[in-house]
């Protein structure tokens, strides 16, 4: 059986729009405002991966629109 390894719990910055689906400027102003967390390692920047989670989860649920020109389409 093949083992996985747990996912990152923090990712480095350059990453970590690809792995959110958030903007790198959207993560800093998200940072910036206490939503999430990012801790300095040197020169790097890390993306706390819970905090990220946390912050998609709390988003409310898109609740789509009917669309007009669609009318009795099934």
């Amino acid at each position: 059986m093949q083992q996985t390894s747990p996912p990152p719990e923090m990712i480095p910055l350059p990453r970590a729009p690809a792995w959110s689906g958030l903007s790198r400027s959207a993560l800093y102003r998200l940072a910036a405002e206490g939503r999430i967390r990012m801790v300095k390692l040197g020169a790097r920047t890390l993306v706390d991966a819970a905090s990220v989670r946390a912050f998609l989860a709390e988003l409310p649920t898109m609740q789509p629109r009917p669309d007009p020109s669609r009318k009795g389409a099934a």
